[in-house]
């Protein structure tokens, strides 16, 4: 199970993270592109959006809430049914396959470290 952190992480810190990590544009997953290597890349951030992304609670504690299907489409330039088939697909597959699911755990820690320097940029000396 991916464990999402109580930092805001934002959709487009994960599609920033995602796109790096397979060498593709951030552009290129908003893209109606339908390319293998894109649409994986594609499914892998909208799941990740859904696990990692969101705000916190206003109250020290309080469950974070998870960003909405649609919404997360919005951010794709995708359907919410898009985005649904997308969670599925890589669900699947993080159950069957391990290796994969190592992936998914390394990315969502690159993207809340990352969250986590964004919002706690370092001091200067």
């Amino acid at each position: 199970m991916i464990s999402p952190t109580n930092r805001g992480i934002s959709i487009r810190q994960v599609q920033e993270t995602v796109a790096r990590t397979y060498h593709v544009s951030a552009a290129e997953l908003v893209s109606p592109s339908r390319h293998q290597r894109i649409t994986c890349a594609r499914h892998v951030a909208m799941y990740l959006s859904r696990e990692l992304a969101g705000a916190r609670g206003a109250v020290r504690g309080a469950e974070r809430r998870r960003p909405s299907f649609p919404r997360i489409g919005m951010a794709f330039a995708r359907d919410h049914s898009s985005v649904i088939h997308a969670w599925r697909v890589i669900e699947r597959r993080r159950l069957s396959d391990r290796g994969f699911a190592r992936l998914l755990e390394r990315l969502a820690g690159e993207v809340s470290r990352r969250a986590g320097a964004a919002v706690n940029p370092p001091e200067a000396a």
